[in-house]
């Protein structure tokens, strides 16, 4: 009976893979399908495991995170200590935004195979918070380090292996910059109280940026630092570079959104207000609901001498959650009747307004 249905099964497969062929697609789908059917089926139909990882990594570049998730937990299933299995999958399920299912996972992948794969440490680090986080991002950052020496050694190489080992030292390059950057942020925010936090995080920073000169991240970390020592020259010239490195990316390549929301921030705090005004702008119509970016739009407008515009963007915010208040509160600030109905709504009693003066 198994023999049976296992022929049937692959009879199943064939006939999916012409039908998929025909209509001009992407024979690989069948895993997809295969998968949904439990990690037994996935053997009966001879699915290797490397066809299974090309299929999800192909997935995941086209931002389809839950189908290249089905995959990879099929793929675990059949093998359970698949460390790079479990690599893969947790960081799909951070960005679902499952920060616990992708500990758990990084932690397995830790246990099993604590000397390879620096993006598990990573990403435990971006995880994690405070000492613990920047011990994370350590040990990545040492393997790291060993591939960029891995790298280095095959780029000796003539042909095809020089040309693949250079493209692995840019590659280890960026990695390294991108995580001493984080754990300059750490020392930025969770540990600035420590002794010394600042020139650990401008060292972390320097360093950063001699791996890579063109990184957005390790330019806005920096500005930040120099904002909170007071060297505004420093930092302004700093996020100015940030938004034109930015503005540099290749099509398609747009940073996340919380990074756009600390630019338009530093934008604002140094008084680059149209600029800031214009990231806002974007970030508003992405989300909706994000009460600091409505109000760091109205702040923008006001300070631009837009009064009408402010008001707009900080009605545009207002929410029916407890956050609604804080918005009336800048409403009030610009209208003298606002402040007076948000005063009533708090239980004050009104005032009479106060006569102009002559």
């Amino acid at each position: 009976m198994a023999a049976l249905l296992a022929a049937l099964l692959q009879a199943l497969v064939a006939c999916l893979e012409r039908g998929i062929e025909r209509l001009g697609g992407e024979p690989e789908r069948r895993w997809e399908v295969i998968a949904e059917m439990g990690s037994g089926a996935l053997k009966k139909a001879g699915a290797s495991p490397e066809a299974i990882r090309a299929r999800a990594r192909a997935l995941v570049e086209r931002g389809e995170l839950e189908k290249a998730l089905r995959l990879y937990v099929a793929l675990l299933q059949a093998t359970p200590d698949d460390t790079g299995a479990m690599d893969a999958a947790a960081e799909i399920l951070a960005e679902l935004g499952d920060g616990e299912g992708a500990r758990e996972l990084a932690l397995r992948s830790v246990d099993l195979a604590p000397d390879a794969g620096a993006g598990k440490y990573v990403l435990l680090g971006h995880l994690e918070h405070g000492h613990a986080a920047v011990e994370a991002f350590e040990r990545g950052l040492a393997l790291l380090m060993r591939e960029l020496r891995e790298a280095e050694e095959g780029a000796a190489d003539g042909g095809q292996a020089g040309r693949e080992g250079r493209a692995r030292i840019a590659e280890a390059k960026k990695r390294i910059a991108a995580v001493l950057t984080a754990i300059a942020k750490v020392y930025l925010t969770d540990c600035f109280q420590d002794v010394g936090a600042a020139a650990v995080c401008e060292r972390l920073l320097d360093r950063a940026l001699l791996f890579d000169s063109e990184s957005p991240e390790s330019c806005q970390a920096l500005a930040d630092l120099r904002l909170s020592q007071g060297r505004k020259g420093e930092a302004l010239a700093l996020v100015r570079r940030t938004v034109d490195l930015c503005e540099a990316l290749p099509d398609g390549l747009v940073p996340s959104y919380d990074f756009r929301a600390v630019t338009a921030r530093l934008l604002v705090e140094l008084s680059e207000y149209p600029e800031a005004e214009r990231i806002l702008e974007g970030l508003a119509a992405e989300d909706a609901l994000d009460t600091e970016v409505w109000y760091l739009l109205g702040l923008c407008r006001m300070l631009l001498g837009k009064p009408a515009e402010c008001r707009a963007a900080l009605r545009g915010g207002a929410r029916p959650d407890g956050e609604r208040w804080f918005l009336d509160a800048c409403l009030a600030a610009l209208d003298y009747e606002a402040f007076y109905e948000t005063m009533a709504r708090c239980g004050r009693k009104r005032r009479k307004a106060p006569a102009e003066s002559k």
